[in-house]
């Protein structure tokens, strides 16, 4: 599944925060849902390595961390605070089953857009 990741800075994104509190502005269908501050804050969380990470439990769906970790040939430890950083954003969940913690990938492509708050008018010579 594709996920749609906003970029804009973080004053605007807390002005927009206080817009759709105080109802002053509607956020479209089709804006992001997982958002950051900077291009450099997205390619901090999609790393290669997680990138390559989330491609393999999409793959190979494993049925623990443990297992996760054979797979990707990385510590178990380390592993657990990417998937945990991972899930904070929205592209992993842990499943609790059966004594140990199922990763499951939500999002494996990836889209990403930059926005300004408040949305600049559509000028009329475009």
């Amino acid at each position: 599944m594709k996920a749609l990741i906003g970029i804009m800075p973080e004053n605007e994104f807390r002005a927009r925060i206080m817009a759709i509190v105080r109802k002053e502005y509607v956020p479209a269908e089709d804006e992001p849902k997982i958002w950051f501050s900077s291009l450099n804050a997205v390619a901090q969380i999609l790393s290669p390595e997680n990138l390559e990470l989330l491609d393999l439990i999409d793959r190979e769906k494993p049925e623990s961390i443990s297992r996760l970790a054979e797979l990707s040939g990385r510590a178990k430890s380390n592993l657990s605070a990417t998937l945990t950083t991972l899930a904070k954003h929205g592209f992993v969940k842990k499943v609790k089953g059966n004594n140990c913690i199922k990763p499951v990938a939500i999002f494996t492509e990836f889209d990403i857009r930059t926005a300004r708050f408040p949305p600049r008018k559509a000028s009329a010579a475009a």
